[in-house]
């Protein structure tokens, strides 16, 4: 069986469980047509990505913990954040007009910094980001959807491709926890569907996460490292996971 194959069918039960919570391993091998060794197989690596807990046939989704809002979380490991930021900044050219910006705690302080370029395009769902450009000089064109204030962002379920004939030049994307997994991630189905779109309409993508997100989990893959440009974070990441990454996409470390 392709590896991608197996990925696809993972997917589908985090989502399933997403929705759902519980849900037997009769019911997988009924709806996924595959055999009962096949889904103890997906739940035992869904449980050591700390995704699922096995329970007497059942798969049990494990709730994150709660995160705080951005504007709590912003203080949290501020050093380890400003460090990325400043390297993140380099990679913005005076030519590049659009920059897409996700939601999250370390692109807000990136949105902050943003204020000593000429005039940009700047695209996101984050009220964060938005708020600390509020003052610039540049043109802010927000996603919309519905807000959800634990991120202060927006989200559009809807299925609608907001900006359709827009095209970023560079797009900063922030992850929840990474680890264990193949890529950067996120805890909300919509909000991995907004990346996803953001990372086909950009031509650079780079990712931003201070070496603490990898010593948790998340719900949603949103893309292998391979699909970034680049990844930036602090050098205090396991030897072994800086050796994956980097054989995948380019890494910096600060």
């Amino acid at each position: 069986m392709k590896a991608t194959e197996i990925l696809n069918r993972r997917k589908q039960i985090s989502e399933m469980l997403y929705d759902k919570e519980i849900i037997t391993v009769a019911e997988l091998v009924k709806q996924l047509n595959v055999s009962d060794e096949t889904i103890r197989k997906d739940l035992s690596y869904l449980e050591e990505e700390g995704i699922i807990e096995k329970k007497h046939g059942k798969a049990v989704l494990i709730r994150e913990r709660k995160l705080e809002p951005v504007l709590q979380r912003t203080p949290v490991n501020l050093e380890k954040k400003n460090a990325v930021v400043c390297k993140a900044l380099s990679f913005i050219n005076e030519s590049d007009l659009s920059i897409g910006l996700d939601q999250g705690s370390t692109v807000a302080l990136l949105a902050n910094q943003l204020k000593i370029f000429q005039q940009k395009q700047i695209f996101t769902g984050s009220l964060a980001a938005i708020l600390e450009l509020v003052n610039s000089n540049h043109t802010i064109h927000c996603f919309g959807g519905q807000y959800y204030s634990e991120d202060m962002a927006f989200r559009n379920d809807l299925g609608k491709e907001m900006y359709p004939d827009i095209h970023f030049d560079i797009c900063f994307f922030g992850s929840s926890g990474v680890k264990n997994r193949q890529g950067f991630c996120t805890s909300s189905l919509v909000d991995a569907e907004a990346k996803r779109m953001m990372l086909r309409k950009s031509t650079m993508n780079i990712v931003l996460l201070d070496d603490t997100k990898f010593q948790s989990s998340s719900l949603v893959q949103v893309a292998p490292w391979r699909d970034v440009d680049v990844v930036i974070t602090n050098s205090f990441i396991p030897r072994e996971v800086a050796a994956f990454i980097s054989n995948s996409t380019k890494l910096i470390l600060v």
